[in-house]
């Protein structure tokens, strides 16, 4: 019986040792089609990024911390920023960075694809064979026209979702490594990109405008010179120009003619005035009002009884 156990235990540790060399053989050969994908077009590659994991949280990127990003490729492609990267056994994500940023989010998946988990999106409508969120309706029902509903129909299926998120637009994908797959989901995103131009840009707080131009922008270098402002420089620049001329006007002085000013002499009383020295009055004493002192009075003492002592003899009768 010993020896059956023996042979089990041998057999599972032979079946793992198996198992990893299959997985690192797997993943060597993911890394390596990945860094060729890169190089036909033109992408640099490195083997992870723990940045990403910070830069996008929406979507498929909504994932637990323990989830690294792997098999990096980034580049430029069709004049804009793409990178390319895997969340480790979770999926394959597709990035492409728009020229501008925009406060409306857009998330465009596919049916049969659970509903988002973010709380600021809300259901739009059908979009073909896909369904389309937004965190403004308003502003997102701009991106629905032909051109939106040709590209949710004539995506692949295993372009799941499709959303952006600050500069950047993404789609995601169940992890591969085909190089065709992935050229199509590139082209995919870059598409959806393009048709997210027309949502709003996001905007920066501005300060408050001009009060003598309430219309006009806050921005100085937006601004267009106001006419008091021109005539306050225009008056400034006389003064300044006043000012330099003056000492150059002024004829030269001698330092011998220069004579040190003195103070202005006090005028003197006149002969038949006599100078009046009035005294210093102190103010009189205030009178005292008489008070009558009051005797302290003396604690009564208490009369103590005589005592009781036997009369005294005369001493006569003797």
């Amino acid at each position: 019986m010993t020896i059956v156990y023996f042979v089990i235990a041998a057999l599972a540790l032979a079946g793992a040792v198996v198992l990893l060399w299959l997985d690192r053989n797997r993943s060597e050969q993911v890394h390596h089609q990945r860094a060729v994908w890169g190089e036909t077009h033109s992408f640099k590659f490195r083997d992870s990024d723990s940045k990403l994991r910070t830069v996008f949280q929406r979507a498929a990127m909504d994932a637990p911390d323990h989830v690294v990003v792997r098999n990096v490729a980034y580049g430029v492609y069709e004049g804009a920023e793409a990178v390319v990267f895997d969340l480790e056994e979770t999926a394959t994500v597709i990035a492409v960075r728009r020229p501008t940023a925009s406060a409306v989010t857009v998330d465009l998946r596919y049916e049969d694809v659970l509903a988002p988990a973010e709380d600021d999106v809300d259901l739009l409508g059908a979009m073909g064979s896909r369904v389309m969120f937004a965190s403004n309706l308003d502003a997102a029902r701009r991106i629905c026209d032909r051109r939106m509903v040709t590209l949710a129909t004539e995506a692949p299926d295993y372009v799941e979702i499709l959303w952006n998120e600050g500069n950047w637009v993404l789609g995601s994908m169940p992890l591969t490594a085909d190089d065709t797959k992935l050229d199509v989901a590139l082209d995919t995103v870059r598409r959806f990109a393009d048709l997210l131009r027309v949502l709003p840009p996001a905007v920066d707080p501005q300060d408050a405008p001009d009060p003598r131009d309430p219309h006009g922008p806050a921005r100085e270098e937006l601004a267009d010179k106001k006419t008091e402002s021109l005539r306050d420089k225009e008056r400034r620049r006389r003064l300044e120009e006043a000012a330099a001329e003056a000492p150059r006007s002024a004829p030269p002085v001698a330092e011998s003619v220069r004579t040190p000013s003195r103070p202005a002499a006090r005028p003197q009383p006149a002969s038949d005035e006599r100078s009046r020295v009035e005294p210093i009055r102190r103010a009189a004493p205030r009178p005292q009002e008489p008070t009558t002192a009051i005797p302290e009075q003396q604690p009564r003492r208490e009369r103590v009884a005589p005592p009781n002592l036997p009369p005294l003899n005369d001493p006569r009768n003797r």
